[in-house]
């Protein structure tokens, strides 16, 4: 597609097929999913435990592979990657977010973010400036130098959340990123990662069962069985 104001395809998956064998069972986690996704969306994906979300999340950052089909990033088709190619493309172009937060508990929220910042900038001055500019942005500018002990649950996916977009991906792919938070924090939280896509520009997919964060979505798609149910505009949860 062509024009101005035409919208950039970052990411697609093509009849994605994904099978696991446990046991003599063969589990079929992603049935021939096709889907695409302009930069600057912020997709949630929904759908109850077990429909896929968390693979659709590993074949588009590459922690996964399909079994057929093919998934394309930028217009590169991130499923054909080497193991090495994989591990830069992840530490340049992708940023996760978890359920858990992931945080090393000897290192304060700075420490925290340059660690997944070292893989892309070797300079520590300019890392440490980053880590803090990061912190700013997701309301942590005053607690560059705690602990996660020091922090509450929400502070620490913040911490989280600015590791991820700190090194600036072209992707940030959040996994469940409110299920080990209370309600007022998981609020939070969404609230955050959507005023961070707007501000950033940066390409959001993030899955989940709350079905009532649709409201934030620029886009909606809703999984079942590994396939895909609807696709919709905000609210369209069917």
């Amino acid at each position: 597609m062509s024009g101005e104001g035409a919208a950039m395809m970052i990411v697609e998956l093509r009849d994605v097929c994904k099978e696991y064998l446990l046991g003599e069972t063969t589990v079929h986690a992603m049935r021939h999913l096709s889907l695409a996704i302009d930069e600057g969306e912020f997709v949630v994906v929904l759908g109850p435990s077990g429909c896929g979300k968390t693979t659709l999340l590993n074949m588009v950052s590459t922690l996964d592979r399909p079994t057929s089909g093919q998934v394309f990033v930028d217009g590169e088709e991130v499923s054909a990657y080497t193991d090495s190619e994989r591990t830069r493309f992840r530490a340049k172009k992708v940023g996760l977010v978890f359920q858990f937060y992931n945080l090393f508990p000897a290192l304060t929220a700075r420490e925290n973010v340059e660690i997944g910042l070292a893989p892309v900038i070797k300079d520590a001055a300019v890392m440490r400036q980053r880590a803090e500019e990061y912190l700013r942005l997701v309301g942590l500018g005053d607690q560059v130098d705690k602990f996660p002990a020091q922090m509450s649950g929400g502070e620490q996916q913040r911490v989280a959340i600015a590791r991820a977009l700190a090194k600036e991906p072209r992707l940030l792919l959040a996994d469940e990123p409110t299920g080990n938070l209370d309600a007022e924090s998981g609020e939070m939280v969404w609230q955050l990662l959507r005023e961070l896509n707007e501000r950033t520009g940066t390409t959001v997919i993030a899955v989940t069962h709350q079905t009532d964060v649709a409201r934030l979505a620029s886009r909606i798609v809703h999984l079942r069985s590994g396939q895909l149910a609807d696709t919709g505009q905000q609210g369209a949860v069917v």
